[in-house]
């Protein structure tokens, strides 16, 4: 039977009465009058009755009836059922009021849903534009996802998001956001590929250092980076000129540690002593005294803070306030100076120059584990959640699981001791005594098939001299070094002009894209690796000219002519990334370019192109990082990571020959050399420490600029 007809016929017998298909007759199309007319009153009546009883009478009679039919039947019904159990639930809730109810349900959707939402017709359109959804899910990801949060605030489109943001008489309608949004998208696809590409824009402070040069330390947040140096001294930048603001003195020592947040600053120096300060009035506040040596390194968060030195000690801290710390425990267990620490609420993670990252229990301070592998003191790490990441004096980085106490991965690539390192749930970003700067793949690193090969991503070459300490987010990196400079990487203002707001009804976009554009500091800007090919600088095509249909939009008709269009093919957004314009009647094919134009942000990873082979290891490694510092010199205090005492480092080298005769320093090796080929005479003997003596001074004078001396190095002694 066709079941075309069959629709036809059931709508002309059935236009006086609730539609019943139960009781339909589809077989009695040839029976003879008088049967049909017997049919029609029977059903008739038996509709009247039908009427009078409950609905749960209804269902029960309805029920039993499906029962009696057949298989046939039962498909027949279905057809008949199917479209009216569909409901346009979003068309017809306005119409009942519920238009908060129809904006919540779509105020559900991501941006690519929401973009095929609106192609659906236009009563989900009107209700898309009306509600303003498309704002609510830019001001969704600012709230909730913090790259957003940020990019509004540095692109200047924060203005026009939540009730405070604006002038009422210059609140954007619709169109603003639903061409805002793509060209968000597009600038953080950019921010990625220059990520990958190492496309960035340099601005340098120089410190000016009067007695010795030195950015040991940093941190930074929107308004301020604030340093210590080398030169006993802490001083505070601003954001928006590059100029010193402030310097703060006390210390007696080289400032090698420091930590901010919106109340004080901590700092830590070769002179023992940790101090925090205002940060506001930046008056010193107390003086914490308890380290025997240099505090190398320091954390605080949360009312606990935890203080590491040379004298091998780790200080847990209870910070109840600026002015009331005391101390809680001291843990002891390292054999070398500690010189880098990290800590949540379940672990404090520590590492030495021993070689070893040792594992504490935040809450009652006991030894957890030991983790081993490095095979030359750790200079740094990080540590978050359960993956610790750390850098030694082997040139080498090592991701761990701290649960499990193994090695994830080795990073090889810097060719001297990796000093600083840092990594967030995208990448990792390491510095060294080489003066480069790496950027590593996180997700690649963590998964053992990927080609050790493609993990560098890109290495960062400016510094001219060793990378001391270095913080990044996802727009930039700022690193310091032993040239006395800071420098920052700016990977999201690599192209001038590449970010305008789109045009509204009372249109102030030239003043706003102003806003967007603008530089934060007064610096000249270098721009690096202009010659990548990023396309169009605009972000957007020309608009489409017309549409099928008016736009439902009551406030059209005061639109600039480049957005008087309709909805969604309007927009030819993305030209550089292949996407085209979406035809409301051909929403059959509007999905897969959707998927190009709307594609999650994970593929931006999926975009990274293999970075250049890494750097070979140096297997020719300087010896002036093992040897013991020299004390000789009383002016020279300053220490970066590590100084034992004298007696100490050869008790320890004694210690380590006896279990590893293998893993000996190369100068210890010269001895061993010299020892076994016991030469007759004094004055061979003499000549040999001669040559030794000058052989070391030779690769001591290989050092940076301004070394003075070995205990101006990061020297981690094993």
């Amino acid at each position: 039977m066709d079941n075309g007809n069959h629709c036809d016929k059931a709508e002309e017998s059935l236009d006086n009465v609730v539609p019943m298909t139960i009781l339909f007759d589809n077989l009695s199309t040839n029976s003879p009058p008088e049967i049909n007319l017997f049919f029609e009153k029977e059903r008739k009546e038996c509709s009247q009755l039908f009427e009078k009883w409950p609905e749960n009478d209804q269902t029960d009679f309805v029920q039993g009836l499906l029962h009696r039919m057949t298989h046939f039947q039962h498909s027949q019904i279905n057809f008949y059922l199917s479209p009216m159990l569909q409901r346009d639930f979003i068309s017809l809730l306005p119409h009942k009021g519920l238009d908060h109810v129809a904006e919540k349900i779509l105020g559900y959707l991501d941006g690519k849903s929401l973009c095929n939402a609106e192609i659906v017709c236009k009563q989900w359109h009107q209700v898309i534009s009306e509600r303003m959804l498309w704002k609510k899910l830019i001001e969704h990801n600012v709230k909730t996802d913090y790259l957003w949060r940020e990019l509004s605030k540095r692109r200047g489109w924060a203005n026009y998001l939540f009730k405070n943001g604006y002038l009422e008489q210059q609140r954007p309608d619709h169109w603003f956001y639903r061409r805002l949004y793509p060209q968000i998208i597009k600038d953080i696809k950019n921010m990625e590929k220059n990520w990958r590409q190492g496309i960035h824009t340099l601005q340098k402070i120089n410190c000016r250092s009067e007695v010795s040069k030195g950015v040991y330390c940093l941190q930074y947040d929107d308004n301020q980076i604030i340093s210590g140096l080398r030169d006993n001294t802490i001083k505070i930048w601003s954001r928006s000129d590059l100029q010193c603001k402030q310097v703060l003195t006390g210390h007696t020592g080289s400032v090698l540690c420091l930590q901010f947040d919106e109340n004080v600053i901590v700092s830590g120096s070769s002179d023992a002593t940790v101090r925090i300060w205002d940060i506001k009035t930046f008056t010193l506040l107390s003086t914490l005294i308890h380290h025997g040596e240099a505090v190398l390194h320091l954390r605080f968060a949360n009312g606990l803070m935890v203080t590491c030195s040379k004298d091998r000690q780790i200080a847990v801290w209870n910070m109840n306030s600026p002015l009331d710390i005391t101390l809680r425990r001291v843990l002891v267990g390292h054999r070398a100076a500690v010189n880098v620490v990290d800590f949540d609420d379940k672990y404090i993670v520590s590492a030495s120059g021993d070689r070893t990252i040792k594992v504490w229990n935040t809450s009652n301070c006991e030894f957890v584990r030991t983790l081993s592998g490095h095979k030359r003191g750790i200079a740094c790490l990080q540590y978050r959640d359960k993956l610790v990441v750390s850098g030694s004096s082997d040139n080498t980085i090592r991701l761990w699981n701290v649960e499990l106490g193994t090695c994830i991965r080795v990073l090889e690539g810097h060719e001297e001791l990796v000093r600083c390192i840092r990594f967030d749930n995208k990448r990792i970003v390491s510095g060294a005594y080489d003066g480069k700067i790496k950027v590593w793949d996180l997700a690649a690193a963590l998964d053992p098939k990927t080609n050790e090969k493609t993990l560098c991503l890109k290495t960062l070459v400016e510094h001219t001299g060793r990378v001391f300490r270095l913080q990044f987010d996802q727009f930039q990196i700022v690193s310091s070094s032993h040239d006395d400079t800071i420098l920052i990487w700016d990977f999201l203002d690599s192209e001038a002009g590449s970010f305008n707001l789109p045009a509204f009804r009372s249109d102030h976009s030239s003043g706003n894209s102003s806003n967007g554009n603008s530089s934060n500091n007064n610096g000249a800007k270098i721009r690096h690796n202009q010659n990548s090919n990023n396309g169009p600088t605009n972000g957007f095509g020309n608009l489409s000219p017309s549409m099928n249909g008016q736009s439902n939009n009551k406030d059209s008709n005061h639109m600039e002519s480049s957005t008087a269009t309709n909805f969604v093919g309007a927009v030819d957004y993305f030209s550089n990334y292949n996407y085209r314009p979406i035809a409301m009647q051909s929403s059959s094919s509007s999905s897969n370019q959707l998927d190009q134009e709307m594609s999650n942000s994970n593929e931006f990873l999926n975009e990274f192109s293999n970075a250049s082979t890494t750097t070979t290891n140096n297997n020719m490694q300087q010896p002036q990082n093992e040897s013991p510092i020299d004390s000789s010199n009383e002016n020279e205090t300053e220490i970066e990571i590590m100084d034992t005492q004298k007696n100490d480092q050869q008790q320890q080298q004694k210690e380590f020959n006896l279990s590893s005769p293998s893993s000996i320093s190369p100068f210890n090796h010269s001895n061993n050399n010299f020892h076994a080929s016991q030469p007759k005479s004094k004055q061979a003997k003499l000549t040999n420490i001669t040559n030794q003596i000058n052989l070391q001074n030779s690769t001591n004078s290989t050092t940076a600029t301004g070394n003075q001396q070995a205990n101006d190095d990061l020297a981690i002694i094993i």
